[in-house]
């Protein structure tokens, strides 16, 4: 053989070796599905006799998405498969009837024109982010075989307004639904985390009773959600954090909004819920663990009733703080705990119609639970709100009352002077300070002493032994200006006159436990309670200087408070 030959031979085998790479490259991508082929307007990969639309390619306006593609079975649409006509489709309908279609994260996210969709047959889930921010999307028919509606699915479709399954509803007849409300599917199970987040067009939702799960902001954001209906036998046992926060729902004791099932509620659920119409909320017996903040500034929720025999395991820390109009509440009898700032602000439910009884079981008080008057309207007068006072229920082992001397307080449309309870709420040995209730202002005097300033003095007149601590928020948001704490006061908690009145701390004690915190009226510790010492006490300048280096404006003073 020559070796012109042998070049020849070589260059051909080399040439068949190729051919032969070739098609198994082509074989591979086949059986792999990444060939990609085009019909109809659509770009899809081909996987045996299955195809996934990766891309639109048309010029339609309103996209049909048929069963099959050149013989091909459509069983899925790709991640952004139709972001490159999303100023130019309006709507979508699937005639695919795959039993296992489905669609990628964010298949048509951000598609700004997008209006309507109908979704295939058989779908069963929206996965997510599958249409976030399609800001024109109003309508959507959903198959009664979806289960799951994902994180962010609807996330910011702010004209979103109607959603239904033609097969648990219908637009006509006699019993025709509304064409601006949300029906989920009777087959949904999970609204997840986000889910409907920000779609300020929604008003109202009517949820059937097999969904178990509402998730972490799944609603948060949607103003004008007003009318939530919900089945009488929902099953709903987990509602998220943040689930329904910044609505504007619903609900009186003729028509409450009732999840008769509920086991856990997250923290900030329904925070700042502030419409008119939601005044009412009821709470099952299955309820074990309510999150911090889940009712907070909820300003015209006026009755909260809850089981008698519910088991709370938790509740987190402020759950009813800024509820202003809040009037009426039944705790569960075995409670043990109320946490911080729980009533915080409270004022009508603590200056109600009947006074706040704490149960026999608790066992603990968290700091500000009670800090009586922050939030109240600098419009309404102290007298209007001072009828009724904290007790404790005679069996508890943990905390009482220390009744203080009845004070008087000028009136200044008549001759007579009116006369107000007041006392403070005590561990049950009397050391500990948790909160005071009373009308102490301005216009207020000791009988016993006739001074303006407000001394913790016992209905004998007799200053109050004993107490040694003061806890954070004790006296917040009280009245009165002017306070002279007793001797044997050890330590002031932070915040203890938060959003108060009070401009002077008068005092005989040397050498507390305090903070740079400790005599702050605001959060952002300006500005600060000027302390003043008795000058012949001794160590007062030692002490001075102490209170100097946390920045408290500290001096002396003699002679009498009154």
């Amino acid at each position: 053989m020559t070796n012109k030959t042998r070049q020849i031979v070589v260059v051909v085998a080399v040439f068949v070796i190729a051919l032969a790479s070739l098609g198994t490259i082509i074989g591979l991508l086949v059986n792999t599905g990444q060939l990609s082929e085009y019909s109809d307007g659509f770009r899809y990969e081909v996987n045996g006799s299955r195809v996934t639309i990766v891309s639109y390619e048309g010029s339609d306006t309103d996209v049909v998405v048929p069963d099959k593609l050149k013989g091909h079975r459509v069983v899925g649409v790709a991640k952004d498969a139709f972001l490159n006509s999303a100023s130019l489709i309006k709507s979508i309908k699937f005639n695919c009837t795959y039993s296992s279609f489905y669609i990628a994260d964010e298949a048509f996210a951000k598609l700004t024109a997008l209006e309507k969709v109908v979704l295939p047959s058989n779908l069963k889930e929206i996965p997510y982010g599958a249409f976030e921010e399609c800001t024109s999307l109003k309508s959507v028919i959903i198959p009664n075989s979806v289960t799951v509606i994902g994180s962010n699915a609807f996330k910011g479709c702010n004209s979103l307004n109607f959603i239904y399954s033609s097969e648990n509803y219908s637009t006509e007849g006699d019993n025709a639904i509304r064409n601006n409300a949300i029906y989920l599917p009777t087959s949904l199970l999970e609204i997840s985390a986000s889910a409907f987040e920000d779609c300020t067009a929604i008003a109202n939702m009517y949820i059937s009773k097999d969904l178990e799960k509402i998730g972490d902001k799944a609603f948060n954001g949607c103003k004008n959600l007003t009318g939530l209906v919900v089945a009488d036998e929902s099953e709903i046992t987990s509602i998220g954090e943040y689930a329904f926060c910044d609505t504007t729902l619903s609900s009186s004791a003729s028509t409450p909004l009732s999840f008769p099932n509920v086991v856990t509620i997250g923290a900030h659920a329904f925070e700042s819920i502030n419409t008119t119409y939601f005044a009412y909320m009821e709470l099952p017996n299955t309820v074990t663990s309510i999150g911090e903040y889940a009712f907070s500034e909820c300003t015209s929720l006026s009755k909260f009733v809850m089981a008698e025999d519910t088991q709370i395991e938790t509740m987190g820390e402020g759950v009813f703080q800024g509820c202003t109009a809040l009037r009426n509440i039944t705790l569960p009898t075995e409670i043990k705990e109320i946490p911080a700032k729980t009533f915080m602000g409270c004022f009508r439910l603590l200056y109600g119609d009947n006074d706040f009884v704490i149960g026999k079981n608790v066992e603990s008080i968290g700091d500000g639970a009670f800090a009586l008057n922050v939030g109240m309207s600098d419009t309404l007068v102290v007298a209007d709100y001072m009828r009724h006072v904290i007790t404790v229920d005679e069996e508890n082992e943990h905390f009482t009352i220390i009744r203080l001397e009845d004070n008087k307080r000028e009136n200044t449309s008549s001759t007579a002077d009116s006369t107000y309870r007041q006392g403070l709420l005590t561990d049950i040995g009397g050391t500990t300070i948790y909160a005071y209730y009373g009308s102490y202002d301005s216009k207020s005097y000791s009988p016993s002493t006739n001074g303006k300033t407000f001394r913790l003095l016992d209905v004998e007149g007799r200053t109050v032994q004993g107490i040694t601590t003061v806890r954070p928020y004790a006296f917040a948001g009280v009245k009165f200006e002017y306070i002279e704490l007793p001797v044997t006061i050890k330590e002031i908690g932070e915040y203890a006159f938060f959003g108060s009145n009070v401009t002077t701390c008068y005092t005989s004690a040397i050498d507390w436990e305090f903070t740079d915190k400790s005599f702050s009226k605001e959060k952002d510790g300006q500005p600060i309670i000027d302390v003043l010492l008795l000058q012949s006490k001794d160590g007062v300048e030692a002490f001075l200087r102490k209170l100097g280096e946390a920045g408290i404006p500290a001096g002396t003073y003699s002679g009498d408070l009154s």
